[in-house]
């Protein structure tokens, strides 16, 4: 099976944001609530201290290609290029 090449999959991708935009254009405006989070308190407390699941952690860094000490090493932005 051929895979697509970039501008291919680049023209799909236009297009379905094309028509997610056209779409978004069709909702009447005024049918739609501003979107707010209600909560007890405003602001995090500063102290607590994170808590991570020992399973979470134990499979980040199993999936990390690279490692130093207890850090996993990523360069920022390299998918983008």
């Amino acid at each position: 099976m051929k895979q697509p090449d970039k501008e291919e999959i680049l023209k799909q991708a236009k297009k379905i944001m094309d028509n997610f935009h056209s779409a978004l254009e069709k909702i009447e405006k005024e049918k739609l609530e501003e979107a707010r989070v209600e909560r007890d308190e405003c602001e995090r407390n500063e102290t607590e201290t994170w808590k991570t699941d020992s399973d979470f952690r134990e499979i980040m860094f199993k999936n990390a290609k690279r490692k130093k000490d207890e850090c996993i090493e990523a360069e920022k932005g390299k998918w983008t290029q």
